[in-house]
């Protein structure tokens, strides 16, 4: 599952939790399932800025180094 796909499975379950008609363990099994994603979304969030923030400081390095 792409980041994509998780964050839309991730709306999917906050439709259904706000709807609040599911039974207790389906609410459970959603919560858990949701906090997974999340975890997930995050930690490939923070790998985007790290990489992000080595191509930004490599660009700057080489920047300095041609002046």
């Amino acid at each position: 599952m792409n980041y994509r796909e998780r964050m839309e499975r991730l709306e999917e379950i906050v439709r259904i939790l706000d709807a609040g008609e599911s039974e207790l363990d389906e609410t459970l099994a959603l919560f858990e399932e949701g906090r997974k994603l999340l975890s997930e979304c995050s930690k490939e969030l923070e790998e985007a800025e790290g990489s992000l923030r080595k191509l930004t400081v490599e660009e700057a390095e080489q920047s300095n180094d041609e002046s």
